[in-house]
């Protein structure tokens, strides 16, 4: 039975979280949901799983210290540096080198690092069963959640044929399809034939590398040339082979066109928590639906006020009063104050910054 690998990506710098999330500081890095940060959180997740040698974090330069000092124990050499950001295809086929140079018959799984998942045992029993799957040597397994509403910030798979009457549910793939307007979740929902994409995806090195050579022979040349470079201990020629990679995503370079695709259902709690709203879906609220993710002795008094999020951290104290429906983040030099409603526009305020040349708070 081959191994498991399990490679978590760590190098995104998302604008919804401003002013929490910087640049030097993105959303993986964060305490989100339970107090701990989220890197940790997905470190902790794979650990039923895999045992620490196998377990890779993809990031890059700027904040692999940060990484490590939130990981003090995680083996710095298994923090897997980008020479540049070139999306998730270039990310991916840089783990696989690596993966492949001590251990070419693996079983890999790619995980963000900025989801909430819980409880770790029931994700160990999932990926387990996705794992089963894809040691055929010829299924890529992605995992999929029943959607509860018509959501538009996702991406979704299409169902085919069940595999067989095990647990978690497996079936066929018949697709991906990108994020939808309105009508048309309403339509993925009401058809039962849709699932959430999570971007959790399993499968052998085998069956990842022929998909590649078939669907997108750049990448896989550039793969080659990067485990090359790397049993010759040459490493300029791994940041030749990764910058020759294709600047895409590894879904439409290779999953959207694979031949054998499958999807096992998500039997966890799972949520991308990609704005501050969705802090509401997992914490606890007061009896005013008010959320707080308090952090470094901050603190909340929410006064007639109801439906707000509040996230602050440091030694401050975030009052509310006769408000509703808001977003009031406080960390460092900053304040946020937004409709929820707004918050997946939060790029906006980033980018009126970064045009008045405010470097200093991004």
């Amino acid at each position: 039975m081959s191994s498991m690998h399990a490679v978590i990506m760590a190098g995104g710098s998302g604008t919804r979280f401003w002013p929490a999330s910087r640049q030097t500081r993105p959303k993986q890095l964060l305490p989100l949901s339970d107090g701990a940060p989220m890197i940790r959180a997905a470190v902790e997740r794979v650990a039923t799983t895999c045992p620490p040698e196998r377990v890779w974090i993809v990031t890059n330069a700027q904040q692999r210290d940060a990484i490590l000092a939130l990981l003090p124990a995680f083996p710095p050499a298994q923090v897997v540096v980008e020479p540049e950001a070139r999306d998730t295809a270039p990310c991916v086929g840089l783990a696989l080198a690596k993966v492949a140079a001590i251990d070419p018959d693996a079983t890999v799984a790619i995980l963000p690092a900025d989801q909430v998942i819980e409880p770790p045992a029931e994700f160990g029993r999932m990926l387990a069963r996705g794992a089963a799957i894809a040691r055929d040597g010829q299924t890529l397994v992605t995992f999929g959640v029943k959607p509860s509403y018509p959501a538009t910030g996702y991406g979704y798979v299409e169902l085919g044929a069940a595999l067989d009457d095990q647990t978690p549910r497996g079936f066929a793939a018949s697709g991906f399809r990108e994020k939808p307007d309105a009508a048309t979740a309403e339509q993925f929902v009401q058809s039962g034939r849709f699932w959430w994409n999570t971007g959790v995806v399993v499968f052998s090195l085998q069956a990842m590398r022929a998909q590649m050579r078939r669907h997108c022979p750049e990448l896989d040349a550039a793969v080659d040339a990067m485990q090359k470079a790397l049993g010759a201990g040459d490493e300029g020629g791994v940041q030749a082979a990764f910058r020759s990679a294709p600047k895409t995503s590894i879904d439409f370079a290779v999953m959207e066109k694979a031949d054998a695709l499958a999807v096992v259902e998500c039997t966890a709690m799972w949520d991308d928590v990609g704005s501050f709203p969705a802090l509401a879906r997992v914490l606890e609220g007061d009896e005013h639906r008010n959320h707080l993710s308090l952090h470094g002795g901050a603190q909340a008094v929410a006064l007639e006020s109801a439906d707000n999020v509040v996230y602050a951290e440091g030694a401050r104290t975030v009052a509310l009063f006769g408000v509703e429906g808001l977003v009031v983040a406080a960390v460092g030099d900053a304040v946020l104050v937004c409709p929820k409603d707004r918050a997946d526009e939060l790029k906006k305020v980033v980018e009126q910054l970064r045009a008045e040349g405010r470097e200093d708070l991004l």
